[in-house]
């Protein structure tokens, strides 16, 4: 059970972000094209384009995770389908992040918190919950009509669905608590948004990497699980150590 204080602090937070019009705008329009859109339209061209096993020329191999291609064209749809719900998960917390809390540093209502009897890490407890919240509730509504998509044209199986839930839950998490650690420490719009595109842009580097190079969707969605639950941890640790009350008002 969370305790009263953190119970109270996330009203608060969830109210300031569904008044916010740039991190609901943010929170809504990204993900109906990353999770929606751009996959929805690829597999609908796939499935209805009569797609053809690939013919490599002699000597040309294909990465591990590309492999499957060369007797299954679908094989692409699955595997590129891993970075893509990456991606979602990724963008909408790292954003919605430095709307809500450079805009509370700019309006001096952190001050208002160092006069309550409530600790630092019930505050970013707090603002955690609710970033993952929104992020959560927008992604996976999203994510379910992936998911009748890849079932309902045998893209994938039931057990395919729950590999790439298990990305998009990972990513969230992971992007949430690097997100509100990048804007807690920055001071301003400008430096919160060129840290969070410094810090994703690796990140979506090694998603694909990670899909080309372990072969088959299951085990590169595990693996990608794996390392996105690592660096929640990690970044959820830092927070902890070196946020106080002081950088918080700075």
């Amino acid at each position: 059970m969370l305790a009263r204080e953190v119970r109270i602090l996330f009203r608060k937070e969830w109210r300031q972000l569904v008044r916010s019009r740039g991190a609901m705008l943010t929170a809504l329009l990204l993900p109906i094209i990353l999770l929606v859109i751009v996959p929805g339209l690829q597999m609908l061209g796939m499935k209805t384009g009569a797609a053809k096993p690939v013919n490599l020329p002699p000597g040309v191999t294909l990465p591990p995770g590309m492999r499957e291609l060369v007797d299954d064209p679908v094989a692409m749809m699955r595997a590129m389908m891993v970075p893509f719900i990456a991606l979602g998960g990724l963008i909408v917390p790292s954003v919605t992040a430095s709307y809500i809390l450079i805009t509370e540093r700019e309006s001096r209502t952190l001050e208002l918190l160092v006069a309550l009897p409530v600790r630092v890490g019930q505050i970013l407890l707090a603002k955690l919950l609710a970033l993952l919240a929104l992020a959560s509730l927008v992604t996976l509504v999203l994510f379910s009509v992936d998911a009748v998509l890849i079932l309902g044209l045998g893209i994938g199986s039931p057990g395919y669905v729950l590999a790439l839930l298990a990305v998009l839950l990972t990513s969230l998490t992971f992007s949430t608590t690097s997100a509100l650690l990048v804007s807690l420490l920055a001071r301003d719009f400008r430096t919160a948004n060129n840290i969070n595109g410094l810090l994703i842009g690796p990140t979506i580097l090694v998603c694909f990497v990670v899909t080309l190079v372990v072969p088959g969707p299951y085990l590169s969605s595990l693996l990608l699980a794996a390392l996105f639950a690592v660096g929640s941890g990690a970044a959820t640790f830092v927070a902890m150590k070196v946020v106080t009350f002081e950088r918080l008002l700075r």
